[in-house]
Parts: C-alpha cells; sequence; structure tokens
C-alpha cells in the first residue's frame, strides 16, 4: 500500500528548498526583532557609557585629593596662562596630575614642537560620550546639550605651551574654577586693590593674569581646610570650558544659566536644551544629575545652593 505522508518539499534536482513568500516571511521577523532590539541595546550602551563616565570621574577626583593631601592641603591652580620665568609653557591642571603620576593617561604629543595631536581613547579624562577627538572642537556651548560642551580642551595649547613642551591632556571634564574675578578673593589683596572678602570663592582657580604676585598672594590660594561640606562641594563636572558656570543666558533657550555644562547623557528635554550630567564630588562620589534644575539664575545663586554647591563656604548669604 503506497503512503501519503506529506515531507519537506524538494527542488527539482532533489534538495530542501524554501518558498519566496517563506523567505519573505523569516526576513520580515528578523526585521521586527531588529527594530525592537535595536533601541535597547543603543539604550544599554548609552547607560554603560554613563557609568563608565561616572569611573572615570571617580578616577580623577581621588587623583586630585591624593595630589592636594600631598602638597600639605593646597590646591592647584586649575590654568595658569604662559608668565615668563614662571610658567613659561603654562599650566594645565589635567596635564600636571598625569606629569606627577598621580593618574596615568597618554598625551597627545609625544615630543616637543609637535602640532599633531595623537589620541588614545583609553584616556581615563576622555568622556565616552563626548564629541570625538578633533582639533577643531573645544571652547563651550550655548545650552548644556550643545555639542561643542562635549568637545575636549587643552589650555595653553599653542607656542609657547604644550606643543613646546611636547606633552598635553586632553580633558573633557573640567574643574570648579573661575578667574580672578574680585568676588572669589578669600582674602584682602592689596596688590590687585581688592577691600573686602568676596562672595563666590570656586574650590579652583582660572589665573589669566599675567601678574605672576597673584600665585603667591593670600586672596588667591586655596586650601583643603576652606572646604566645609565635602559631600555638596563640586570638584569636577562634565564640560569643555574651564570657566563653565560664571555665565549669563543662553542665546538659544533664554533663561538656561549654566549654558556651558555639559549634559551627555540620558533622554533630552521637550526643548533638547537639557539632559543628564555626572557631577563629582570633594568627599569622592559621583552622581547623576539632571541639568534642567540648574537653568534659572536665582535658583542657582541663591535658593538652590545657598553657596554650598559651587563655592568653598557660605559667604554674607549670597
Amino acid at each position: 500500500m503506497l503512503s501519503s505522508s506529506r515531507g519537506p518539499r524538494r527542488c527539482a534536482k532533489g534538495k530542501f528548498g524554501f518558498t519566496l513568500v517563506e523567505l519573505l516571511v523569516v526576513i520580515g521577523i528578523i526585521a521586527v526583532l531588529i527594530s525592537v532590539l535595536l533601541p535597547a541595546l543603543s539604550k544599554a550602551r548609552r547607560a554603560a557609557a554613563t557609568v563608565q563616565c561616572a569611573s572615570n570621574m571617580r578616577q580623577i577626583s581621588n587623583s586630585m585629593l591624593m595630589y592636594i593631601n600631598a602638597n600639605k592641603g593646597h590646591f592647584p591652580p586649575c590654568v595658569v596662562q604662559c608668565i615668563p620665568n614662571v610658567y613659561p609653557n603654562g599650566w594645565w591642571w589635567a596635564s600636571e596630575l598625569v606629569k606627577q603620576n598621580y593618574i596615568k593617561a597618554p598625551s597627545c604629543y609625544q615630543t616637543p614642537g609637535q602640532t599633531v595631536k595623537v589620541f588614545n581613547r583609553t584616556n581615563p579624562f576622555r568622556c565616552p560620550e563626548g564629541v570625538d577627538e578633533d582639533d577643531s572642537a573645544g571652547g563651550g556651548g550655548d545650552y548644556p546639550t550643545d555639542s561643542k560642551n562635549n568637545a575636549f580642551r587643552i589650555v595653553n595649547d599653542s607656542s609657547p605651551g604644550a606643543q613646546a613642551e611636547g606633552f598635553a591632556i586632553p580633558s573633557w571634564y573640567m574643574l570648579n574654577s573661575r578667574n580672578l574675578s574680585n568676588t572669589g578673593a578669600v582674602a584682602i589683596d592689596p596688590g590687585d586693590g581688592v577691600n573686602s572678602i568676596g562672595a563666590r570663592q570656586s574650590a579652583f582657580l582660572y589665573f589669566n593674569n599675567t601678574n605672576p604676585y597673584k600665585l603667591q598672594s593670600p586672596a588667591w590660594q586655596r586650601q583643603l581646610s576652606m572646604v566645609k561640606k565635602a559631600a555638596e562641594l563640586i570638584m569636577i563636572v562634565e564640560a569643555s570650558n574651564e570657566n563653565w558656570f560664571d555665565q549669563t543666558d543662553s542665546t538659544q533657550h533664554p533663561g538656561n544659566f549654566l549654558r556651558r555644562l555639559g549634559a551627555r547623557h540620558g533622554k533630552k528635554t521637550a526643548d533638547g536644551a537639557n539632559a543628564f550630567t555626572n557631577i563629582a564630588f570633594f568627599d569622592g562620589h559621583v552622581a547623576l544629575y539632571p541639568s534642567r534644575p540648574f537653568e534659572n539664575p536665582k535658583d542657582v545663586m541663591d535658593s538652590m545652593i545657598r553657596d554650598t554647591i559651587f563655592y568653598l563656604n557660605k559667604q554674607h548669604g549670597k
């Protein structure tokens, strides 16, 4: 008796095959799976980058604390512009931490006078969600998610400077610093005409003045003993400009005060101006914050931080 069992179809030569309809169905299923999985993979990848960024900042903040403790509690400058016979090639905080072996990172210059940068993606000063290495990057943006805030920075990257020395560490992170504005003085400085203690004493200073005496002036010295609340005082942020928080309103998004703070992580707000940013504090912990609450100048300067987050201590309630 002949059996009537059904088996797989065979082509003319006896090999197994699929119809066009079956192939299209399989391709369609694969396409649906990819469309479902890709966003999840992208989200997981960004979450991993956020964690790596926080790890980088923790390494850097710990190395800075080691540097400060090794120097009897004295803080280094954030930046010193080139001063003949004092700092002929200038000073850049990231480079100094590496030079003095408090943290390891590759220099983008290998020889004095080199002008072409050679980058290494294992640099702990590089944010995983920062803009890829590009000589035209840097400076500061107009709102937190502006791509310019995702770039690296090397101060004194000219001759005389980092290129002349043949050593420079590009950084996607910045210290809590201000320039030598009188409101940042912690003591009377007769040489500068400051006649009162300032109200905005940032932890680190940008010496954008070529007067070398200011490097030794008591008005512009910073020490660990000045830190009253280590868990509430910012040490390092995500930014590409060393003077990142003492700013005016955004041009494209009026009312956004911290336009140079880099918001590189997570979902953007509806207006596209804000997202999330990692912040490292003086007690060594790093936390992720939304950048939107930092927008309003009044909130930033008065009701929100009360001179605890950005400044060394409270001064005159402002």
